[in-house]
């Protein structure tokens, strides 16, 4: 399918996305990956092999392959690593960092010496900002992991948040509320189909810990960005799905 001409767009002053939106059965779908463009610039995910034309443009527009430090893996799917390999090859000076090297099958193998492991809540520094792995309330693969950055504010959370919208736009905020919230509500019970079987009081304490974090944007590799209020409204939204039917 063909991507919408939807650019590279800065949530933060050293945050990019880099978005990939294309017509999908209720609207438009996004396989998103993001730069963070500090002192020690950070690669977040790496999109899709069908797109790898333009996510290296995009991406390589907003980075000089060259300064590229880190390579942040959050699973190792293959609209999230589709690119990885070529990143690696581009960015000599990157270091992959991941919860769990791509498995076995998945056609690449990151190259010895350049890969570092980081479990849920574990930090490394990337120059001048802090980041810290903070696992999705919901996903679909075990070794996911979401990237905080605690200089922007800005989260990263792998599939969690994705919502198929009907306007091609990497913007939440262009969106009517309560639309987008059910979008949310629809695309993470279908990621995550063992949402009516969680305690919500248990649940509730995980998504807790997002809450109280101070993130001014929520970034997702499946859906349009959340930036001000609506970060509240999508953690909201996610939180409800616990103990839920799926939403009609």
């Amino acid at each position: 399918m063909d991507t919408q001409p939807t650019g590279p767009w800065r949530i933060a002053p050293d945050v990019v996305l880099v978005p990939m939106i294309e017509p999908a059965a209720a609207g438009y779908a996004h396989i998103d990956s993001m730069v963070i463009t500090g002192r020690e610039p950070v690669i977040v995910d790496t999109g899709a092999a069908e797109h790898r034309e333009r996510w290296t443009e995009d991406v390589f527009a907003v980075v000089e392959p060259r300064d590229v430090r880190w390579i942040f893996l959050s699973h190792d799917d293959p609209d999230h690593a589709g690119n990885l390999e070529v990143a690696l090859e581009m960015c000599p000076a990157a270091t992959l960092v991941t919860g769990s090297p791509p498995r076995p099958g998945r056609g690449f193998a990151p190259p010895p010496g350049r890969t570092r492991r980081i479990a849920d809540d574990e930090s490394f520094d990337a120059g001048d900002r802090r980041l810290t792995a903070v696992r999705p309330p919901l996903y679909d693969a075990p070794a996911t992991r979401g990237l905080y950055d605690d200089r922007s504010g800005v989260y990263w959370a792998a599939d969690c948040f994705g919502a198929e919208v009907p306007v091609a736009t990497a913007d939440a905020g262009e969106l009517p509320l309560e639309d987008y919230l059910k979008a949310v509500r629809a695309f993470g019970a279908g990621l995550s189909p063992w949402h009516r079987w969680l305690d919500p009081r248990i649940f509730g304490r995980h998504v807790d810990r997002l809450a109280a974090m101070e993130i001014i944007a929520i970034a997702s590799a499946h859906g349009p960005t959340a930036t001000g209020d609506r970060v509240a409204g999508v953690i909201g939204a996610v939180r409800g799905l616990a103990g839920a039917p799926d939403p009609g």
